[in-house]
This record gives C-alpha cells, structure tokens and sequence, in this order.
C-alpha cells in the first residue's frame, strides 16, 4: 500500500526551484514525491514505470473474471492448497 504521508511534500514553489533534484530522486530512489497548492496535496510525482505497473494492475483488477480467479487462488493458498514455489520452479525447468 502507498504510505503517501511518508513521502515528501513539495510545494509548488519548490518543485519549480528544486525539479531537476526531484526528478532525479524520483528515477534513482523510486522516491514519490507529493507536491502541495496551498497546503494541500494535489498531485504526486512518480517513477514512470512504477506508474505504468499500477494502470496495468488497475486494469487487470477491474476484470471481473481476473478478480475472482484471483481471489479464488489466493483462498486456496491461505487453505494450504498451493503449489510450492520449489515445484513449480522444478515443472518450469528453473
């Protein structure tokens, strides 16, 4: 889970003075970067490809038919009813 309170705050004032620092924050340390207006938060400055991994996991979640499948198999995880994980390496040849 995102802890956003966790992650800087920069105001808007900042993030002009300060953009070329956060970006480079943003892509070597996968920091997020929360930017205010006033005080208050309006925007959140994200690696791109971490970006691009939560529209694809949104995506996916919104299939009603990828959700339950999930779901279902998380359920017979918790029952001890997986795979382990050294099978499964071992069927895959790894």
């Amino acid at each position: 889970m995102l802890d956003i309170l966790k992650s800087p705050f920069v105001g808007v004032h900042e993030l002009r003075k300060n953009l070329t620092r956060l970006l480079a924050s943003v892509r070597e340390d996968g920091t997020e970067v929360v930017i205010t207006q006033q005080g208050k938060p309006v925007a959140l400055l994200v690696d791109l490809e971490k970006y691009l991994e939560v529209k694809q996991a949104l995506k996916e979640f919104s299939d009603p038919e990828y959700l339950a499948a999930l779901l279902e198999a998380r359920k017979e995880i918790r029952e001890g009813k997986g795979v382990p994980a050294a099978e499964v390496y071992a069927r895959k040849g790894l």
